[in-house]
C-alpha cells in the first residue's frame, strides 16, 4: 500500500515545525514571577590567627585579631571567649578593647599573648556586636581552633572515600 501525498505533506510540515521550535535560542531574562535574592554579607569582617610561641626569643604564643569594617559602624563591641585551659596575659576582657565607632574601610589589628594552662587543642571565639547607621543591630562570632602538639597523620581521599592507614594483618581473619 502506498501512502498518499497528502499524508506526507502533513507529516513533513509537523516535523519541520517541531524542529524549528526545538532549536530556538534560550531567553536571556528569567521567567516573570521568579526573582533572585542575594543575601548581603555583614559589613564587619573578623579574622583570627594563632601564631606559635617562639622559644628562642622567649615570646609566648599570640592570637592575632583583625577587624575590618566595610561601612560606618557604631557601638562596636568585641568579646573574647577562651576555654578553661587557656588565658590571655591581660585577661580576656582587657585583651581586646572595644573600638566603639569604626568608619568605612577602617582596619584594626590586635595581638593577644596567650598562656596555655592545659594540654590539647583549644577553641577560641571572638564575638562582635555592632549597629548600622540606620539603627539595625547585629551580633556575629568568629572562631578558630588552636591545635597544639604533634600534627595528626592526614588521611587520603580516594574516589570519594576517606582512607586512613591501618595495622597490616598477616593472616586473613574469619
Amino acid at each position: 500500500m502506498r501512502r498518499t501525498p497528502r499524508f506526507q505533506v502533513v507529516a513533513w510540515s509537523v516535523l519541520c515545525l517541531s524542529a524549528v521550535l526545538m532549536f530556538q535560542p534560550a531567553h536571556s531574562r528569567p521567567a516573570p514571577g521568579t526573582q533572585r535574592t542575594i543575601e548581603p554579607s555583614l559589613p564587619l569582617i573578623l579574622e583570627l590567627r594563632v601564631t606559635p610561641a617562639d622559644a628562642a626569643r622567649g615570646e609566648p604564643a599570640r592570637l592575632e585579631v583583625s577587624v575590618d569594617a566595610a561601612t560606618d559602624l557604631r557601638d562596636v563591641t568585641l568579646s573574647l571567649s577562651l576555654p578553661a585551659g587557656l588565658r590571655a596575659e591581660s585577661g580576656p576582657l582587657e585583651a581586646i578593647p572595644s573600638p566603639g565607632i569604626l568608619r568605612a574601610h577602617d582596619r584594626r589589628a590586635y595581638s593577644v599573648p596567650l598562656t596555655p594552662l592545659a594540654a590539647g587543642d583549644m577553641p577560641i571565639r571572638l564575638g562582635a556586636s555592632f549597629q548600622l547607621p540606620d539603627g539595625r543591630e547585629f551580633r556575629t562570632e568568629q572562631g578558630t581552633l588552636w591545635r597544639r602538639g604533634p600534627a595528626r597523620s592526614e588521611g587520603r581521599h580516594n574516589a570519594g572515600a576517606y582512607e586512613v592507614m591501618g595495622v597490616p594483618v598477616d593472616e586473613p581473619q574469619p
